[in-house]
């Protein structure tokens, strides 16, 4: 399989849904969330749409900007959502 620009996004997309806790960490096959990681992807991705402007064919910009747009909801979908109690002696 040869690599594309989608391919990138994609890569990129997928890092960011699970460090926003969206979908399974394949490495530990549980939930996680490490929002500082999420808005590193997100500026990544932004970087890159600053970087390739003029240059890439309408579906790729059209993917690209959808990409950072869903991150973005998400990320502060998840900067609203309060953390996880502490676990230890909730009396």
């Amino acid at each position: 399989m040869k690599p594309t620009f989608l391919t990138l996004i994609q890569m990129f997309q997928l890092e960011g849904m699970v460090a926003l806790g969206k979908m399974l960490n394949p490495a530990s096959n549980e939930i996680t969330r490490n929002l500082e990681h999420a808005r590193y992807v997100i500026d990544i991705l932004e970087i890159l749409k600053e970087k390739t402007v003029n240059n890439l064919a309408d579906d790729e910009r059209r993917f690209l900007d959808q990409t950072i747009s869903t991150l973005q909801l998400n990320y502060l979908e998840e900067t609203d959502r309060p953390s996880a109690p502490p676990k230890g002696d909730l009396a």
